[in-house]
């Protein structure tokens, strides 16, 4: 028999043979593992035949020495990362089971004799005696008296200070021989804590008794284990170290730009701040899977993109078509605003995508496009809340009373403004990624793509514009209910795609089980795919 430890941020669980181990995020798990990547139910221990083995649940994903596994065999000592190849770390070991030592048997105690009564004999009388006379008779013994107690010595004999005795002490009694020392807990030796040892010199051997007690040091060392926490693996994982980050860096940007004249600086510095959040935020909704070095070169490359058009292509799309007297009108706010940004927003992604599909023969997950585009909206965001702010802060120097309009315009854009491009942008990015997965309606799905959010992006700028903005708060709504719905049901819409003739064509999702259809009658089945 073998049982099972498992060892989480320094807290190590024992397991017997025939139990069931969950691990995950629940606190009922039998290992809970408080980390937001790892789901509530993320795996489970059974001992079989064979040993201990850990079962994914889902597609949760287990990684052990970077490859992600859907069953573990546990041996002596077992690294198990949760959710990707640098998540969250456990420690499994497999080792047998010692059984129990029965203590021996204790002999029987004998059962006592039955109680028999005994019939009354009355005692024999005295044999008669002749006296004996006085000059004979042995003196009677004296009369036995307990000797009197010892007086214990006053304080003062041991501390020329002239102290009362230890009687009149409160928590001091008089020792057999020697000073009076402290009543209460004793050392293993013997000794009082920070009591007086035999011949007048303080516990522990110095000139001077210690004020705390030496179990002070040890509870000290347990409730602040500095040295615990300098060694700990949990350091090595990145949420903790992003914690710090965040608790640290409003401070240091006051205390770094405090003086600086740049009035775009507190733009990107707080929205730069807040995009993190928002990236891990829409990971979470998405689940797009593990992010590995390939991901994070397609995200890059579409961060650069989106930057590096909003100068060529954003702006003087907009300063050619966004020319109207009345500024009530829809259509230019649609054709002018609306798909300028989100055609921008949408170029790095498609190019990306036929660039992995094209050189590597790569074809990612919707979902993981889905996300990539909000990273690419992330960073439009950024940039254009970094513009508007300062723009808001030259106009608050320049006018009296708008303090509290710049307050509350800088805290929309800094929020807000890189939220709503990425939620528009990530619509615009699963289309995309469908149509690349599923060449047959390439064109009409990115063209649906783009449209959608262009339309609700031009819609959210017009109703800002006017004087009752409940409009624009209803349409951001809109946004954030089809976007919540893609996150939702993304998985489920690529395979009913890939199911369905009016789509269907290559997707790395798409079992061979649809690429192969069943014979016909007098044909051989072959390879299908649609073009």
């Amino acid at each position: 028999m073998t049982g099972l430890r498992i060892t989480y941020d320094g807290v190590t669980c024992s397991f017997g043979p025939g139990e069931v181990v969950t691990i995950g995020r629940n606190p009922d798990s039998s290992v809970v593992v408080q980390d937001p990547t790892v789901s509530r139910q993320h795996a489970y221990a059974v001992s079989g035949p064979d040993g201990w083995v850990l079962q994914d649940v889902g597609t949760d994903r287990v990684f052990v020495n970077g490859h992600p596994m859907k069953q573990v065999m546990i041996g002596p000592m077992t690294q198990v990362r949760l959710v990707s190849e640098e998540g969250p770390l456990l420690y499994c070991q497999a080792s047998p089971v010692q059984a129990a030592a029965v203590p021996p048997a204790a002999p029987p105690t004998p059962e006592p004799a039955p109680y028999a009564p005994q019939a009354y004999a009355p005692p024999a009388p005295p044999a008669y005696a002749p006296p004996v006379p006085a000059e004979y008779a042995a003196p009677a013994p004296a009369e036995y008296a307990p000797p009197a107690p010892a007086q214990a010595a006053p304080l003062a004999q041991a501390s020329p200070g002239g102290a009362p005795p230890p009687h009149m002490v409160p928590g001091l009694q008089a020792g057999p021989a020697g000073p009076a020392y402290p009543a209460g807990p004793q050392h293993a030796m013997g000794m009082p804590y920070g009591g007086m040892a035999p011949g007048g010199m303080p516990a522990g051997g110095g000139a001077h008794a210690d004020p705390h007690p030496p179990g002070f040091a040890a509870a000290i060392h347990i409730l602040v284990p500095v040295r615990s926490w300098l060694t700990d693996p949990g350091w090595r994982q990145g949420f903790r170290l992003l914690v710090i980050a965040y608790g640290l860096l409003p401070s240091v940007f006051f205390v770094v730009f405090v003086h600086s004249t740049n009035v775009t600086t507190p733009g990107w510095a707080y929205s730069l701040y807040i995009a993190p959040l928002w990236a891990i935020a829409f990971w979470l909704l998405i689940r797009p899977g593990p992010v590995t070095r390939q991901v994070v070169g397609v995200a890059v490359g579409i961060v650069v993109g989106t930057l590096v058009l909003m100068p060529i292509l954003t702006l003087p799309w907009e300063k050619a078509l966004y020319t109207t007297k009345n500024p009530h009108s829809l259509l230019p706010w649609i054709l002018g605003v609306g798909y300028a940004e989100e055609i921008t927003k949408a170029l790095p992604v498609l190019a990306a995508a036929l660039v992995l599909l094209k050189w590597r023969k790569v074809k990612l997950d919707v979902r993981m496009w889905m996300f990539l585009g909000t990273i690419g909206g992330l960073a439009f965001g950024v940039a254009e809340s970094a513009k508007y702010v300062g723009l808001y802060l030259a106009a608050g120097n320049q006018e009296q009373g708008v303090a509290i309009q710049v307050i509350l315009s800088f805290a929309v854009r800094v929020f807000l403004d890189g939220f709503q491009h990425a939620v528009w942008a990530g619509i615009s990015a699963f289309f995309i990624g469908m149509g690349v997965n599923y060449r047959r309606r390439r064109i009409p799905l990115i063209i649906i793509g783009i449209s959608i959010p262009a339309v609700l992006h031009g819609l959210n700028d017009w109703a800002a514009s006017l004087s009752n903005q409940w409009l624009w708060i209803a349409v951001g709504a809109l946004s954030l209910i089809l976007f919540m719905g893609y996150t939702m049901s993304a998985a489920s819409i690529e395979q009913q795609v890939r199911q369905t003739p009016l789509f269907r064509g290559d997707s790395m999702l798409m079992s061979k089980a649809f690429l192969t259809p069943p014979p016909q009658d007098g044909g051989h089945g072959g390879a299908h795919r649609d073009g």
